[in-house]
């Protein structure tokens, strides 16, 4: 597993976030952190939107629109079915330019399995979300969310590590995606974004 190295402040979020999604019983977060529902995380992208465009213009519209793909996705795959705790874990440190998103759902091999039999690994299934045009919510016809996030990343030469079970996938600037196996079980989904 690769460590990333962050601000202080930045390793607390993460630490918190991947201790939140790793651990069998859920730890209670703090409220700052914690997006029990979708309309609280709807108002917090909004703020971080209102937060980046004094630092990064236009592109804070890029970057809300990575940020609300993956939390909508924690919603909308997890709908009914969360493993214990509903909701999303949204931290974001303006100074170290790091945004992450965690939730305690299904996972993305688990949210496949319902429209492709035979996925056979937790790498195998952070592949295919991010390179194949698939929906885990058959019989839509949509499932372009996480490769708009691998493009919109590589293309503004940002970073994202994105954990899924016993997986964990990397994308950085020009670069082809890499996964690996991660020493961690993550419950669900964690997302680490630098921008």
């Amino acid at each position: 597993m690769k460590i990333l190295v962050y601000h202080k402040s930045m390793t607390k979020i993460i630490n918190t976030s991947i201790g939140w999604t790793t651990s069998a019983l859920p730890v209670d977060l703090s409220p700052e952190w914690y997006c029990a529902t979708r309309d609280v995380f709807q108002a917090r992208l909004e703020s971080l939107l209102s937060s980046l465009e004094k630092i990064k213009g236009g592109e804070a519209y890029l970057l809300t629109a990575i940020c609300g793909e993956i939390g909508n996705n924690s919603f909308d795959h997890n709908l009914g079915n969360w493993r214990d705790v509903q909701g999303v874990f949204f931290a974001f440190d303006e100074e170290e330019k790091a945004v992450v998103l965690a939730d305690r759902g299904q996972g993305i091999r688990q949210t496949l399995s319902r429209v492709i039999n035979d996925v056979k690994s937790d790498s195998e299934a952070l592949t295919i979300a991010f390179t194949k045009a698939i929906s885990g919510r058959f019989p839509e016809r949509r499932g372009n969310g996480l490769k708009f996030v691998a493009r919109t990343v590589k293309e503004k030469s940002w970073e994202l590590t994105f954990y899924s079970g016993d997986a964990v996938l990397s994308i950085k600037k020009n670069s082809a995606l890499e996964l690996e196996v991660s020493k961690m079980n993550v419950n669900g989904c964690c997302a680490i974004l630098r921008y």
